[in-house]
């Protein structure tokens, strides 16, 4: 173990021997005092401060025909001038159709209405009848299980006993008249027609006994069971009906009123759509909504994104996308500017930061700028928008779209103290250090560090002039 510990100790002793060693023969940086600047280099693009786009975004008609050539780009506008036309043909054929379809949608809801309203009251009175028909069938039935059908038979069986009594009278009177005319010794012709007219009664009688007999038994047998079974039925019948009319009651209204309430529905839709179509009308003329100079094409955060997209669709017959911009108003007179600013310098720029714009169509020229606002978030991997306001009155060449070089001059500081960056290092536990040589040989210092620019850092605190810092 004590071998060990010996071997341990030497190892060691040899790596400080040899760190001092390099820290002997490292480079080394002498601390002083002198002006430290940060000027950051931006490219910008120059962006009208107040601009107005120009998009149709029908809610109903999709058809946006151009019907003339609209006009030319570059163009200076004045408030309410003509930009572009679209076709309307097809339009007001639509609107027109689509007024008489709402007429007519309108006079079958009052339709509909006036049914509805017969139609409840009906149902109400259908109900209603279907129980007095009721209350009405079970008295019939009652008084004909208590009294018809007992009549009724009665009145079979007595039709068949008349019968037979008119046949028995007809043969007691044939009979009695064979026997007057029989006792005498000559029979007149008087006599024998009396005798043949009887004979004709007694045929006729037995003839309607037969009748009757045929009649009485098919009622008996037949008809009588039959009314008494159809009533019983009738009477079953109507009470279902009955039924059915009470309970489905709600029912019915119900959807009497569901059918009403898709009506008064479609017409509110062909209305609300119709007034939709008739607004639309308006959107198929384009004018300027402000006065400036004309620009096909949209500024995209600004930035004028071209014609190219859109050239072909402003001639006439060209076809324009719904919600697309495809001109844009640009107001004269006053500019901004935006340019790219990388992550690593984000923390260097702030709002009212002064700079200056040179414009690429005169290099030699100088235009103010003034840091108006920085993006909250990234408007691409490690980039963030700055935009700026821009001093240009006598500057009447600029216009939007025009490119430019902006330096912003973040840090202006006489007298700073800057180490390269390279000599610093960071701890795990959060510090900065740096080593500073010593005339004993060197030693760690924490500093607190400021701005960062061009491999250069300001010390705020920690360091000295005349301290020597030791360079990796």
């Amino acid at each position: 173990m004590k071998r060990f510990f010996i071997s341990l100790l030497a190892f060691w002793s040899g790596l400080l021997a040899a760190a001092e060693q390099n820290a002997t023969q490292a480079k080394v940086h002498t601390v002083k005092a002198a002006p430290f600047r940060i000027e950051l280099n931006l490219k910008g693009v120059l962006t009208p401060a107040r601009f107005a786009e120009m998009k149709i975004r029908p809610e109903v008609w999709t058809d946006l025909t151009v019907a003339r050539d609209a006009m030319a780009h570059g163009s200076q506008v004045a408030k309410g001038d003509l930009l572009v036309s679209l076709k309307k043909e097809k339009f007001e054929q639509q609107l027109m159709d689509w007024e008489l379809a709402l007429e007519g949608t309108a006079l079958d809801l009052a339709i509909a209405q006036a049914e509805y309203a017969v139609a409840t009251n009906n149902a109400a009175l259908d109900q209603q009848a279907a129980a007095e028909t009721l209350a009405r069938l079970e008295t019939d039935v009652k008084r004909y299980l208590a009294k018809t059908r007992e009549l009724n038979t009665r009145s079979a069986v007595y039709s068949q006993n008349s019968a037979e009594n008119s046949l028995a009278y007809a043969q007691e009177e044939l009979k009695q008249l064979k026997k007057m005319y029989e006792a005498d010794d000559i029979t007149e012709e008087t006599e024998e027609i009396i005798v043949k007219r009887a004979q004709h009664s007694v045929d006729r009688a037995l003839h309607f006994l037969n009748r009757q007999r045929h009649s009485t038994e098919t009622a008996l047998e037949l008809a009588l069971p039959r009314e008494e079974a159809d009533k019983q039925t009738a009477l079953t019948r109507q009470r279902l009906a009955a039924d059915l009319a009470q309970s489905t009651l709600e029912e019915k209204l119900a959807k009497l009123k569901v059918e009403l309430n898709k009506k008064v529905r479609a017409q509110k839709v062909a209305e609300k759509n119709t007034a939709k179509l008739r607004n639309d009308l308006a959107l198929l003329t384009v004018r300027a909504p402000i006065a400036g100079v004309l620009y096909h094409g949209a500024f995209v955060e600004g930035i004028w994104s071209g014609r190219k997209s859109v050239q072909n669709k402003l001639l006439k017959d060209g076809k324009l996308v719904a919600g697309e911009i495809f001109m844009t108003v640009v107001a004269t007179g006053e500019l901004r500017a935006t340019g790219t600013l990388s992550e690593a310098d984000l923390r260097k720029v702030a709002p009212t930061q002064k700079g200056w714009a040179i414009p690429t169509a005169d290099p030699a020229d100088r235009v103010a700028v003034t840091v108006e606002s920085v993006s909250r978030i990234p408007t691409a991997p490690g980039q963030y928008t700055v935009t700026f306001t821009v001093a240009a009155a006598e500057q009447s060449y600029l216009h939007p779209g025009m490119t430019c070089a902006i330096k912003l001059r973040v840090l202006d500081k006489p007298q700073a103290i800057t180490i390269p960056s390279k000599a610093l290092r960071a701890t795990p536990q959060g510090d900065t250090m740096v080593w500073v040589k010593t005339q004993t040989g060197h030693l760690e210092r924490t500093v607190t560090t400021g701005n960062s620019h061009a491999g250069k850092t300001e010390i705020i605190e920690g360091l000295n002039e005349g301290d020597e810092v030791l360079l990796p």
